[in-house]
């Protein structure tokens, strides 16, 4: 195995060459009509070929005759599949200019196949480029600074359907996540997301203003559940790399391929007394269908971008129930565009709410470990696939939200990924992840394909819509709000009242039966430097309350913005030794919100005085502050803390006689 590197995202990735596969660029059944045996589709238009290590530069030869072909590389690190296409995604400096832009192309062969503004091309190499795409982005990256800004593959990938569906015939009460009249014992009414509370606050079923995007295997557009007039605001398909918008409409929808009408039950099916109940019934839907394999969608990032670029305009919120762990790569461009989005796209032009699920792999979605944690367990072998580095690009960025699941009893999901990045979580199914043990949980019961309906779906899958449907009723209820601020008001009135209990480990497997690994195994609430409250590895800001984010969002006009409130309490005046570095002074944030203390000072009465960090203080939680340069004279004094602005928050004084004795702290009474 030959360890090569290019770049990512601007960041430098090592990969391998597999020794025994490549990829060509051509589907099995033509592979067959070459006398080449055994292809795997893994996109629109190429397969995998396995051959034997000795033939493998043998078999690549022969297959560059009829066809484009490509080492396959992969992570030396997870062992993740790398799927190279023809193709590269380019952004230019702004002051690269035209002349510079056309020369760099004619240098390198490389034929445009879109350009998506002035800055962001989508090229493909020709035979006259003479590298792969590997090591093209190499060079764009290294040698061509003055004019690239960043070079990345065009990767495709294969990502994993979140969720199991398995028709069945349920009703409306068997929907226990939607609200809490469900008596079961496996049902605990806290783990509801209480829509039909939010329904009869609005006094409706969601805004038909509001569109919900979700982008999955397809969607049955003539199933009962969306036969309401102007249910689809559109819809669209791949064929290829051409996404088709509005085109025919029965090529939405391919028999088996259940999981994407699921999603948009979940998140919209009509309250119209037929089958079952979506979270937002009144709102619109926009769904893409991704061309797809088993369970494997096909995507790449120029598909990706092309669906993002071609619907922008047209949503408010997209619900995306795939993923790949433990490693999630994304280009630039989408990443780019995705932040773009987040912040002015939409039907509105106030953004546009992105929804991913977590994942299904009880395991982390962003994080470094010291220890191997498992990722992949396959029940026919017993085999397990671990890693130490699980990242993913499109954590962090502003109105990307990652969705967990919690069971119908109220605890987590055990199969549900944790850890940095995800933001909130909804209920869903449970089942144990490696299938050695029952765990409580009833399934979700919505649509499913071929105007049907199903009791078993579940996953993170089935959480996302869920989610989307609460965000498009939070934007019904205050469409002047923006993509952000929605994102801001779910996570801050998340609930916390959940069931922290874990789950047992795998006496025979104790060696990797180690999820939530540590110091991710403690679910409970902490601060954690957020300003939406305090946050869980496990269900990040808390589970999604339809009821209280709808009644946030209406009544955010009417609510004028708090001022922070800080009270000073004690201080340590007169330490024991030197006062250098030991005075003290605690202070208590007695609002109703987190506070960042960043730029706040602490004053003494001669205007000396020490600028705090940028530190979060939940509310209702105390702090004590070192002091250096504001001095707490024995004497008697003065102490204020001030907000940014230099308004004055709190003053005490204390006298002589209460700093006398050493190493006592005064504590200040409040009326």
């Amino acid at each position: 195995m030959t360890p090569v590197y290019t770049y990512r995202a601007g960041q430098k990735i090592a990969l391998e060459k597999s020794p025994t596969k490549f990829v060509i660029r051509r589907l099995p059944g033509e592979l067959k009509d070459l006398g080449i045996a055994g292809g795997e589709k893994v996109s629109s238009r190429s397969s995998i070929i396995k051959v034997a290590a000795p033939e493998l530069d043998q078999a690549m030869s022969k297959a560059r005759e009829t066809s484009v072909a490509h080492h396959l590389y992969f992570d030396p690190e997870s062992g993740e599949e790398v799927l190279l296409t023809d193709r590269v995604l380019i952004t230019f400096k702004e002051n690269a200019g035209m002349e510079r832009i056309n020369a760099l192309l004619g240098r390198y062969h490389l034929r445009i196949l879109e350009k998506y503004d002035p800055l962001n091309f989508l090229v493909q190499l020709t035979d006259e480029t003479g590298i792969n795409p590997v090591k093209l982005v190499v060079k764009l990256t290294e040698d061509e600074k003055e004019t690239v800004e960043t070079a990345d593959m065009d990767l495709n990938f294969r990502v994993k359907k979140y969720g199991i569906s398995i028709p069945s015939d349920p009703f409306y009460l068997r929907q226990w996540h939607l609200h809490r009249r469900y008596s079961h014992p496996e049902v605990d009414s806290k783990a509801s997301s209480n829509c039909e509370d939010a329904w009869n606050y609005l006094g409706n079923f969601g805004s038909a203003d509001v569109v919900i995007g979700i982008t999955d295997d397809g969607c049955d557009l003539s199933h009962r559940d969306f036969n309401g007039p102007g249910k689809f605001a559109g819809w669209g398909y791949f064929e290829g790399s051409t996404l088709w918008i509005g085109a025919n409409p029965q090529k939405m929808y391919q028999a088996g391929s259940n999981h994407g009408t699921s999603c948009a039950g979940v998140s919209a099916a009509e309250a119209d007394g037929v089958m079952t109940v979506g979270a937002a019934p009144g709102c619109k839907l926009f769904p893409i269908k991704w061309e797809s394999d088993g369970p494997y969608l096909l995507i790449s990032d120029s598909k990706f971008l092309e669906a993002l670029n071609r619907i922008g305009d047209k949503i408010d919120v997209l619900s995306n129930s795939w993923g790949v762990s433990p490693r999630s790569f994304w280009s630039s461009a989408v990443i780019s565009t995705i932040t773009r989005l987040a912040k002015n796209g939409g039907r509105r032009s106030k953004g546009i709410v992105f929804l991913f699920a977590a994942g299904n792999e009880n395991c982390p979605i962003k994080y470094n470990s010291t220890v191997p944690i498992p990722y992949d367990y396959n029940p026919d072998t017993g085999a397990v696939r671990t890693s130490t580095v699980f990242s993913n690009n499109l954590v962090g960025i502003e109105g990307v939200v990652f969705v967990a699941a919690l069971a119908s009893n109220g605890q987590r999901s055990h199969y549900s990924n944790y850890g940095p990045g995800i933001g909130i979580t909804a209920p869903s199914n449970n089942v144990h992840t490696y299938w050695f043990m029952d765990v409580p949980g009833l399934s979700i019961t919505t649509t499913s394909g071929n105007n049907s309906t199903t009791g078993y779906f579940g996953g993170t899958s089935s959480a996302t819509p869920l989610v989307a449907g609460i965000t498009a009723l939070v934007i019904s209820a205050n469409p002047a709000l923006s993509a952000l601020e929605v994102v801001k008001t779910l996570q801050r009135t998340a609930s916390k009242d959940l069931n922290f209990k874990p789950y047992p480990r795998l006496a025979n497997h104790p060696s990797w039966d180690i999820s939530p690994a540590s110091p991710l195994n403690d679910g409970a609430f902490k601060p954690a430097g957020f300003p939406d409250g305090t946050w869980s590895p496990w269900f990040g800001f808390g589970k999604a309350d339809a009821l209280a984010a709808v009644k946030a969002a209406a009544g955010k006009p009417e609510e004028p913005e708090q001022e922070p409130e800080v009270a000073i309490v004690a201080a340590l005046v007169n330490p024991t030794g030197s006062d250098v570095g030991k005075e003290t002074v605690t202070i208590l944030n007695s609002g109703t919100a987190a506070l960042n203390l960043e730029k706040w000072t602490i004053e003494d009465d001669k205007e000396r005085s020490d600028a705090l960090a940028a530190e979060w203080v939940e509310a209702g939680q105390f702090k004590t502050l070192v002091l250096s340069k504001a001095k707490l004279a024995n004497t008697g004094g003065t102490i204020r803390i001030k907000d940014p602005s230099g308004k004055l928050k709190d003053e005490v004084s204390y006298s002589k006689a209460q700093a006398r004795k050493t190493g006592w702290v005064i504590e200040f009474s409040r009326d």
